[in-house]
């Protein structure tokens, strides 16, 4: 007969070993399923926090309108708008001139954030001022960031290397838009409160800025130039269309002048475009 002893597998002692074993196996295991929770729980955190966060990106934009998780774009009185310092193109082109070009992606990053989300997360908005010569005039459509409207591209007057593109945004584009080529372009403080969008740097030193205005009524340039403004819910950012008027590099590098004959042209021939240009 067989007697118990501290080597039998069925003695108190290997029982108790087999039992520690057992429990250290499962401790082994609920540690690692509670570290792949806690690391799932951690990425789906960081995930959101990602998307709310930064809607300029097309795939969090996409999401969060596919979801109405972010408010709609709205327009302001002058007393509504959101605070700011008003700028001009050279002030503007001094403060982002040192920008490396991830600086300038970054920067341009939050310009989109900020008007996505309403400027609710900021306090100080840059504000575009100033007085631009008109180069050219263009309606907008379907493929650009604002499905409707117009947008005016012009040379600031006083600093030849700031280029902007005025957006004009609209419930309907309006048939009739005569403003020609060579006029003046006069973008007001407080009763426009023009909000930078996108600065694009051009390879010979120029910079392209566009710009929206934030308050929400008509602008009348001439009698036969009235859109009234009002900012649609969404708005396109893929593919991106920076600068809005397009390829800023077909702009003269020269300073433009425009001839009396070429604006009275264009006014004729209803508003195109561009005139004849004329080097000073």
């Amino acid at each position: 007969m067989e007697t118990l002893s501290d080597q039998s597998p069925f003695s108190r002692q290997s029982r108790e070993q087999d039992d520690g074993r057992y429990v250290s196996g499962n401790l082994i295991l609920w540690l690692a399923v509670l570290a792949v929770l806690v690391g799932l729980n951690f990425a789906s955190w960081s995930f959101c926090m990602w998307v709310f966060g930064q809607p300029e990106h097309p795939m969090n934009y996409r999401l969060l309108t596919k979801l109405e998780r972010l408010e709609p774009i709205h327009g302001f009185t002058p007393v509504t708008a959101p605070r700011g310092k008003f700028l001009t193109v050279k002030d503007l082109y001094a403060q982002v001139y040192p920008f490396s070009d991830t600086e300038l992606r970054a920067y341009n990053g939050i310009l989109k954030r900020s008007y996505l989300k309403n400027y609710l997360e900021l306090e100080n908005v840059t504000f575009l001022s100033g007085e631009f010569t008109v180069i050219s005039v263009r309606a907008m459509a379907g493929e650009d960031v604002f499905p409707a409207g117009y947008v005016i591209r012009g040379r600031s007057t006083t600093f030849p290397d700031a280029i902007v593109d005025f957006a004009l945004p609209a419930a309907k584009t309006p048939e009739k838009f005569d403003y020609a080529a060579g006029q003046v372009l006069k973008i007001d403080e407080s009763t426009t409160c023009a909000a930078i969008l996108h600065i694009e740097r051009l390879g010979d030193g120029r910079m392209v800025f566009s710009a929206v205005p934030l308050v929400e009524r008509e602008y009348v340039f001439n009698e036969s130039a009235k859109i009234s403004v009002t900012p649609p819910p969404m708005i396109r950012i893929e593919p991106e269309r920076w600068p809005i008027s397009g390829d800023a590099g077909a702009i003269e590098v020269k300073p433009v002048s425009f001839s009396a004959e070429a604006t009275e042209a264009a006014a004729r021939n209803g508003g195109e475009t561009t005139g004849e240009e004329r080097a000073p």
